[in-house]
């Protein structure tokens, strides 16, 4: 891989991360039929960001996101699953380039009767504190609508914000983020303009998936 040893603080670029997500086999094209019924000639897949190496330069973009979009945060809460160790990985980056410690929680997706119990795993945060969502990718907002609502419902807490790696909605989709502070490492557009940079062909049909063609 060609990105574990830059320097900390350095600023990655929107064509490294997508770069980054090409070389792990995190961003693949072909056909494809999405959880929300969708058709997509790509997929996303942050599952295949597997090795410490990678983990530290996916943490590392998610952190400069977060802190660009939300500078005030305190906390970052990772839904299950994948999206546990994304959480992780950027407090871990956050505090190398920022030197600022976050806390961090998780949840499961059923509430767990014996140990620790419960539903929720690491910090248990208070009023006053500012939590943001890592999450993967964002393809439609419910999910990410109902983690909000958990948070909310359990610790009376609404949430600050939501970041994720990949921003896929397209032109004239709706928008069930509406009013919610969002960011993304990188959107389709970005996606779509680097591979039209490369003269890769599948720069057409994911402009067509953009437009709604």
């Amino acid at each position: 891989m060609k990105h574990p040893d830059m320097p900390s603080d350095a600023a990655i670029s929107k064509q490294a991360f997508i770069e980054f997500l090409l070389e792990q086999k995190a961003l693949r094209f072909g056909e494809f039929v999405l959880k929300s019924g969708m058709k997509s000639p790509f997929f996303i897949n942050l599952g295949e960001v597997n090795s410490g190496a990678a983990y530290r330069f996916l943490g590392k973009a998610l952190a400069q996101t977060v802190r660009r979009a939300f500078p005030q945060v305190t906390t970052l809460y990772g839904p299950p699953y994948k999206a546990i160790s994304m959480a992780a990985v950027t407090a871990a980056a956050y505090y190398e380039q920022f030197a600022t410690d976050l806390f961090t929680f998780y949840s499961r997706k059923e509430a767990k009767a014996h140990g620790e119990g419960g539903m929720f795993i690491g910090h248990h945060p208070q009023a006053d504190e500012k939590i943001v969502i890592v999450d993967d990718v964002l393809t439609t907002g419910g999910t990410k609508l109902e983690a909000m609502r958990l948070l909310e419902q359990t610790f009376g807490i609404k949430t600050a914000g939501i970041v994720v790696t990949v921003d896929r909605r397209t032109r004239s989709q709706k928008d069930e983020l509406a009013g919610v502070p969002f960011a993304s490492v990188i959107a389709l557009t970005d996606i779509i303009r680097y591979l039209q940079e490369k003269n890769d062909p599948n720069y057409r049909v994911m402009l067509e998936f953009y437009e709604g063609v």
